[in-house]
């Protein structure tokens, strides 16, 4: 009921003559609200003498004036008893469009609120870096603290931050005392930058009547008042609930030392072991063999190239087909062969190696995959999908039969029943790799905390010393080369290769002294793998809380007496999923470089360090559940009509302020507490879908083209 008997509302705006109506939402966030006003038409000729300009950067004033009929007076008369007035300063008007009918002319003009001018400005900071899972203490900010940097760089004044200590002091939720949020703001927004700080955190940016900032935790505020309440609906708490909700973290990071074999690209496009190619060199005894040609000249498989040139006959082969297939074998040699190392195995000390028998079958069908290449079969044909099959399942045992280790997860033994290690049992468990190591570091050149680059050492024959290195742990330099990380495979800028001391044959006999013959090197790459079941599901952290069972679903009991015997579906939902790919769970295996029993050196496995205690992978999963309760767990929703205007500031629950003028100069609030209703008005997430849209698109129209620059490692 109205404390009033007669109202009339007014709107202004300087320059707008006649305000016919205005209709006008304040939600929460930093994308600016809009305040539709209907107009009469007026000249916007500047020669006019009835010109009046609008101004592009005013103020919208909404008043009500209230009146109550004077007692025992006939006529009735009114005495104003109240005038409400609500003023927004540093409004802008847009492009105005025009409605005619039959018997009116209007125009809409639509006056963004002043956040219009928050998608402007340049803010930078990175804080709460981590090394070693540790935040540096001089880079250590409260989330408080990176809200009041945000709003200063703004130039906001008397704002207010207090419901953020909440994540420094309360008891209930103390997992909240670990968070400070690494932040890295390179030249953005200052205001873009604390929407992105504080909505994940569980709470939100509200523009109050008085211009103050405040940012209020979501779900927590002010009832909906009953004075002057027109219409309303007041709503139970009816959410969807789940019977838990689990946080997703990203994939998780495998960081191992991995033993690397030497690959080549075939003509058939197929990547095989350089033995296994179609242009592979054949010794006397019929085998493939790599010590015959020079690296990176690759004599003996230019020859035939060379032999068919010598024979063109007016610059044209006599065999083209042949001619081209040459062709082809010597530039993919030249291309790929000890440029190339895919990932092997994972170099743990319970790694059992090739399997004798195994590797012997796989290496006969790989042979025989290079002759049937080399005479021009192709996918598609009986003979050369028969034995692909039977090269990819021979290559798929071997790799199996390895029990290759991957460090850091543990499975349950199906036959004892006890956690051990995770064996791997394909080569696709690990692929798409990552293209950098699990490990944090901080960039030298930006200052980010960056996952390490990809590091790869070994033995390999070096051009300065002119001879090899002789040390597994001699490192090559990251410029050098790239990670192709749908094949697992390192690709070198140069032909990386050693030299063996051994006998060779020459015209059939022995060589009386050992010679220098190239081999493919021993390398090893230390970088990070995803670990993926054998139906390509990748693991990720994973936490999953209950929720109170006050707050789950129970089906209803059925009545007594029904038909049929119905069957009673059993109760309860599922668990809700939640996406943090932020957080990331890492382990790293931590190796030292030891003699071998056989000569030589190899990396032994010492331990496997996690980060999940280290950087708070729990408290950070707990955060994200508890931001997710509060949409599931708000209470006493609803929203309502309210006669004239009603000055009530927005806070965590009281969501939405519409204020509409009508064309008769009557005036209506409507107030929506932990909803929004005005269809206008895109809802909270949609706006903030809109802005991270926004944001992707801009930063793609800013990407530099870098195809031919080569990465910094």
């Amino acid at each position: 009921m109205s404390n009033f008997d007669q109202g009339v509302g007014s709107v202004f705006y300087p320059g707008i003559k006649q305000i016919v109506s205005a209709n006008y939402s304040r939600s929460h966030g930093i994308t600016p609200d809009v305040c539709q006003i209907e107009m009469a038409p007026q000249t916007l000729d500047a020669s006019d003498p009835d010109y009046t300009p609008i101004e592009p950067d005013g103020y919208l004033l909404f008043q009500f004036d209230e009146y109550t009929a004077v007692a025992n007076v006939s006529p009735t008369q009114y005495n104003r008893t109240g005038r409400t007035q609500i003023l927004l300063q540093g409004c802008r008007p847009d492009k105005a469009s025009v409605r005619r009918s039959a018997t009116s002319n209007t125009w809409t003009i639509p006056v963004y609120d002043r956040r219009w001018k928050w998608k402007f400005g340049s803010f930078s900071g990175h804080w709460n870096v981590k090394k070693n899972g540790e935040i540096e203490p001089r880079k250590k900010k409260t989330p408080r603290e990176l809200a009041d940097m945000c709003l200063e760089a703004m130039g906001e004044k008397n704002y207010d931050t207090r419901d953020l200590l909440d994540l420094e002091k309360k008891q209930s939720l103390p997992y909240r005392n670990q968070i400070f949020p690494e932040v890295h703001w390179d030249r953005i927004p200052p205001a873009q930058a604390l929407n992105s700080l504080v909505t994940p955190l569980g709470y939100r940016v509200c523009l109050g009547w008085d211009d103050r900032v405040r940012i209020r935790k979501y779900g927590e505020g002010a009832l909906l008042p009953t004075e002057d309440l027109m219409s309303g609906g007041f709503e139970a708490n009816l959410p969807e609930t789940p019977d838990s909700v689990t946080v997703l973290g990203g994939i998780t990071m495998h960081e191992a030392i991995w033993d690397l074999e030497a690959v080549g690209l075939d003509i058939d496009g197929e990547w095989r072991p350089i033995d296994h190619l179609s242009y592979a060199p054949i010794d006397d005894r019929g085998k493939p063999n790599w010590t015959l040609p020079e690296p990176g000249v690759f004599d003996m498989i230019k020859a035939p190239l060379d032999e068919i040139e010598s024979m063109k006959t007016n610059g044209v082969p006599v065999d083209k087909d042949e001619y081209q297939k040459r062709r082809d074998q010597y530039s993919l040699a030249m291309q790929t062969v000890y440029r190339c190392y895919r990932l092997k195995y994972p170099t743990i000390q319970t790694a059992s190696g090739d399997d004798p028998g195994l590797r012997k079958k796989y290496d006969d069908l790989g042979y025989q995959m290079g002759l049937i290449v080399d005479l021009g079969h192709r996918s598609g044909e009986k003979v050369y999908d028969t034995l692909q099959e039977k090269y990819t399942e021979a290559r798929r045992k071997l790799f199996a039969a390895s029990k290759a280790v991957l460090p850091g997860p543990q499975q349950i033994n199906p036959r004892t029943g006890k956690k051990g290690d995770y064996i791997l049992e394909e080569f696709e468990q690990v692929l798409p790799t990552f293209t950098s190591r699990a490990e944090l570091g901080i960039d030298s050149y930006s200052g980010k905390l960056i996952r390490k680059p990809v590091e790869v050492t070994g033995n390999y024959f070096d051009e300065v010393k002119e001879g090899d290195n002789g040390t597994i742990e001699t490192r090559i330099e990251g410029d050098k080369f790239e990670v192709v990380p749908e094949l697992g495979i390192i690709r070198f800028s140069e032909p990386i290769y050693q030299y063996k001391k051994e006998f060779v044959e020459i015209d059939g006999k022995k060589s009386e002294e050992k010679q220098d013959v190239p081999h493919p090197a021993d390398l090893f790459a230390r970088i990070a793998t995803p670990l993926k079941n054998t139906v390509g599901e990748p693991a990720r952290y994973e936490h999953r809380e209950e929720l109170k069972a006050k707050y789950r679903t129970k089906p209803a009991p059925l009545p007594s007496g029904l038909k049929d015997n119905p069957r009673k579906i059993p109760g309860g939902t599922d668990t809700k999923v939640v996406i943090k790919n932020e957080i990331v769970l890492a382990y790293q295996a931590v190796y030292e470089p030891s003699p071998s029993y056989f000569g030589g050196e190899y990396f032994a496995f010492k331990e496997v360090i996690s980060n999940e205690e280290k950087e708070h992978l729990k408290e950070q999963a707990l955060a994200a559940i508890d931001v997710e309760n509060l949409r599931i767990n708000s209470e006493d929703s609803g929203a309502g009509v309210y006669a004239g205007l009603k000055k009530i500031e927005l806070d965590g629950a009281i969501q939405q302020v519409a204020i509409s003028r009508t064309t008769s100069g009557g005036m209506t609030t409507n107030v929506s507490r932990n909803s929004e209703v005005n269809v206008i008005v895109p809802a909270f997430d949609q706006r903030q879908r809109d802005l991270a849209l926004k944001e992707l698109i801009k930063q793609q129209e800013q990407t530099v083209n870098k195809t031919q620059q080569p990465e910094d490692k």
